[in-house]
């Protein structure tokens, strides 16, 4: 199954083009920004393979259980990955890493784990400014 509105970007993809604008996966509506918006539900499975070596933002709301979406989204190998808090106002930027487990094994068996690190004060005032 494909999100809501990510079909002309596949469209675009499968022609050999890539989105040169962070494209925003929203799971709270519209998120008011001039970007392409893609949207999605937690409870829904996707195939995210169109977001590899593409820059993504997932929008978030507080009743969201996005965490295991974001780490489909993520085993996707998107270049740049991010999460916005819409209602609070915070954003992080979102690595996938191995475990302490996952090293001692082939990388091919490794199960990963998200890490983040939040963005600081200005670029949360530059990023709710922005959209």
């Amino acid at each position: 199954m494909i999100a809501l509105n990510a079909e002309p970007i596949i469209k675009a993809r499968m022609q050999g083009l890539k989105p040169s604008e962070m494209i925003v996966i929203s799971l709270v509506g519209s998120p008011g920004m001039g970007n392409h918006v893609v949207h999605a539900r937690t409870d829904t499975a996707y195939d995210w393979r169109w977001v590899r070596g593409l820059d993504i933002c997932l929008c978030i709301g507080l009743k969201n259980d996005w965490a295991p979406l974001l780490k489909e989204i993520a085993l996707n190998r998107p270049e740049h990955l991010s999460v916005w808090n819409v209602p609070e106002k915070w954003g992080a930027k979102v690595y996938l890493i191995p475990t302490a487990e996952d090293i001692a094994r082939p990388i091919h068996q490794w199960g990963y784990e998200l890490d983040f690190l939040p963005w600081m004060d200005f670029q949360n005032k530059e990023f709710f400014n922005w959209n």
